[in-house]
């Protein structure tokens, strides 16, 4: 069965806050935008320079395609730091995002409960915050015309709202498209209907099967 991704929500930005110090012991939120998880590490470590002093760096993290999280509470008591900022990141339903909180201890035990506390909270307000952006999950749809069909072809893809994202000439004219998931069987079958034979559509696999069956 294909499944066509949905948009989803991420930060437009990093953004970074700093809560009032519970009993002398300082936190610092920090959320950046991130689809990678091979760059996951080297942003983890970039942020650890802005405070190399701090006693703890947690972190937690959830990518959409293909989805993954992980967290570390880096030395706090087990499930008292990462585990509740990932819990912000999940009720918000916030992907391709990375936060990480450093604490300074203030010289007084929080407790699990109390950790838990400032660390999610740290996080929900860093998040607060932020600027959101929507992002809409695309798939190829390539485009093979004739020269002498370029009319016809451009005022279809005027009327469709639909824009080129590359073209390349050679014997004939290949465009590729970048379509929205959800959209883009629809828009398969409305350029078949409106230029007919004379374009020539290519699309992934798994989207010509399931139109097939």
């Amino acid at each position: 069965m294909l499944l066509l991704r949905q948009p989803y929500l991420t930060l437009a930005e990093a953004c970074e806050f700093e809560i009032e110090p519970i009993k002398h012991s300082r936190f610092i939120a920090y959320g950046v935008p991130i689809n990678d998880e091979a760059l996951i590490p080297e942003a983890i470590n970039s942020l650890k320079t802005l405070t190399p002093d701090a006693g703890h760096h947690c972190w937690a993290y959830i990518l959409k395609h293909p989805e993954r999280l992980k967290f570390s509470d880096d030395g706090e008591p087990g499930g008292s730091a990462g585990r509740p900022m990932l819990n912000q990141l999940q009720g918000r339903e916030l992907y391709d995002c990375l936060v990480l909180v450093t604490r300074y201890f203030g010289g007084t035990k929080l407790g699990v409960g109390g950790l838990m506390r400032a660390y999610g909270g740290a996080v929900a307000q860093c998040l607060d915050r932020a600027t959101l952006k929507t992002v809409t999950p695309t798939l190829p749809l390539w485009i093979r015309y004739a020269y002498n069909d370029t009319s016809n072809v451009e005022s279809t893809l005027l009327d469709l709202d639909l824009t080129v994202a590359e073209t390349s000439y050679g014997q004939y004219v290949d465009a590729r498209l970048q379509i929205p998931d959800q959209q883009i069987i629809e828009v398969y079958k409305a350029l078949g209907n409106q230029v007919g034979g004379r374009l020539i559509l290519t699309l992934p696999d798994e989207i010509l099967e399931a139109i097939d069956q």
